[in-house]
């Protein structure tokens, strides 16, 4: 009895130490205000933010506003609102006080006196002007870290799972395309590459230049299907076809987005041609 009593204390203690260790991880790097993942609830909060914290409450109010914005469009809908907000950090990290310049701090100094008219009134309702201001106050540089995400344009490419959103930086009027992965087994996500790091997957370009040496990977969204559900050597895949602006394309294959392998190829004029077994 007494050693059962031992290992329960043990255990709970081990519970607690995982919690805790987890607490931490979550919170590293969330800034002052992570704890908050609703606007409304940090809106409220306004009155009891110092000074020094600005910088904190400013930069999560918008990184929430922005993932809640996402979060109206249809087809977003089944996406977990923590998942578009780390989704909208990684697309627009902070910009450091640190690292803005005396045009940037009088921008950012400007717009704060707006914010604090609006959040002092509660005067954050569909408001054009406090956005402008609030993305002004974040990103003063208007293109070190600014993108812009344009909702309409973000395409589904394996229901729930795989999404490319693609952005534009207003400054330098770059495109840049993002792939977002919702890993369900791990009740996870992350950015991740849909072409394959040429270091990490030596033997898929050793593969393709046997069969294709002067192919060449399109700038555009590929297609993406599942492998087949009953069979399960192959449930796991994500089978990848680039967007085919030549006659010679590929197929291949990745459960994890970071290691993958070619599944099939076609010559120009040639029918497809199945490296490992040909896809249906």
């Amino acid at each position: 009895m007494e050693n059962e009593n031992i290992n329960y204390i043990e255990m709970r203690r081990n519970i607690t130490v995982l919690f805790a260790l987890l607490s931490i991880t979550f919170a590293f790097g969330q800034g002052k205000y992570g704890k908050y993942l609703s606007s409304k609830k940090l809106a409220l909060a306004y009155k009891t933010v110092k000074s020094v914290d600005k910088d904190d409450y400013y930069q999560q109010y918008y990184w929430l506003v922005k993932a809640e914005q996402l979060k109206t469009y249809p087809h977003l809908k089944d996406v977990k609102p923590a998942v578009l907000y780390e989704f909208v950090k990684k697309v627009n990290p902070q910009n450091p006080t640190k690292k803005l310049d005396k045009r940037g701090k009088e921008l950012r100094e400007t717009a704060e006196l707006s914010l604090n008219q609006y959040f002092k009134n509660k005067n954050l309702e569909n408001n054009s002007v406090l956005m402008y201001n609030l993305e002004t106050y974040v990103d003063p540089s208007k293109g070190e870290y600014y993108t812009k995400v344009d909702p309409e344009k973000i395409k589904e490419l394996v229901p729930k799972e795989l999404f490319a959103f693609n952005s534009n930086n207003r400054n330098t009027g770059e495109d840049k395309t993002y792939y977002l992965w919702i890993d369900k087994k791990k009740d996870d996500f992350n950015i991740v590459d849909i072409i394959p790091n040429e270091k990490e997957n030596k033997d898929f370009y050793a593969r393709l230049k046997q069969y294709l040496p002067g192919y060449k990977f399109s700038k555009y969204v590929p297609s993406v299907k599942k492998g087949t559900k009953t069979d399960k050597t192959d449930a796991e895949y994500y089978y990848i076809m680039p967007f085919e602006q030549n006659t010679d394309n590929i197929e291949y294959k990745t459960k994890d987005f970071k290691t993958f392998s070619l599944s099939q190829y076609r010559k120009a004029g040639d029918e497809w041609k199945g490296v490992e077994k040909p896809r249906k």
